[in-house]
């Protein structure tokens, strides 16, 4: 699944060898190691875990990925570089909140060299009209989270001069994606609680399990809009 989301977002953004990608909130470095090792991107991540930078700089030179690839400890707003070919945000949004989206939007907009694209992608609401996340996702998952609509998303990009040329909403291969893992945790449990810890493998099963739900039954969506500059 990862990987399929992974080759989704490269060709939207239509990846080409040589071009430069900067990946912000890049976590585990998935989407840059993707990127280097199929469309010989050169790539840069950044995630404000300490962790996953480690972890992911050793896994760009375990796969020999060492000229192509970078992730860096870095919050986004703080690279250096500009004149970027394309930038991925995957999952990032999310975290940003709503009112901070201008300047989230101008800043990844600045780092674009002229007619490069950006491709956000996040999960959303199906309206945009504000609204609390639950105490349970707030508490354990993703604290102070914030979601809205994809009409509020594109609405920002436009509003600083991005052109959004496609928005596509993935609700329903999202639903069956959760389907999946739900399952590959359940068949691979024991594995999970001896690496996490039962509590933590019973709040990622409850949260997985109900964002299925949620996907289900449209609570929640999920969409990537592209924009260029």
């Amino acid at each position: 699944a990862q990987h399929a989301k992974y080759d989704l977002v490269a060709r939207k953004l239509d990846l080409q060898p040589g071009q430069r990608l900067l990946d912000v909130g890049c976590g585990w470095g998935g989407m840059v190691r993707h990127a280097a090792k199929e469309y010989g991107v050169r790539a840069l991540g950044v995630t404000l875990s300490s962790e996953q930078a480690r972890w992911a700089q050793l896994r760009i030179k375990e796969e020999g990925l060492d000229d192509l690839a970078e992730v860096r400890h870095l919050d986004y707003r703080d690279v250096p570089e500009s004149g970027f070919d394309a930038i991925s945000s995957i999952g990032l949004t999310e975290h940003i909140g709503v009112a901070n989206y201008p300047a989230y939007f101008a800043l990844l907009r600045d780092k674009l060299r002229p007619r490069g694209r950006l491709l956000n992608h996040c999960i959303t609401r199906p309206h945009n009209r504000r609204q609390r996340t639950g105490a349970f996702i707030d508490r354990y998952v993703f604290p102070d989270g914030e979601l809205t609509g994809s009409g509020r998303i594109i609405s920002e990009a436009q509003d600083i001069g991005l052109e959004v040329v496609h928005e596509e909403n993935l609700r329903h291969h999202y639903a069956l994606t959760l389907r999946d893992w739900c399952r590959n945790l359940v068949e691979h449990w024991d594995e999970a609680v001896e690496e996490v810890g039962l509590p933590t493998a019973k709040v990622w099963g409850l949260y997985m399990a109900g964002s299925r739900v949620g996907f289900e039954t449209n609570v929640v969506q999920l969409h990537q809009v592209l924009a260029v500059k």
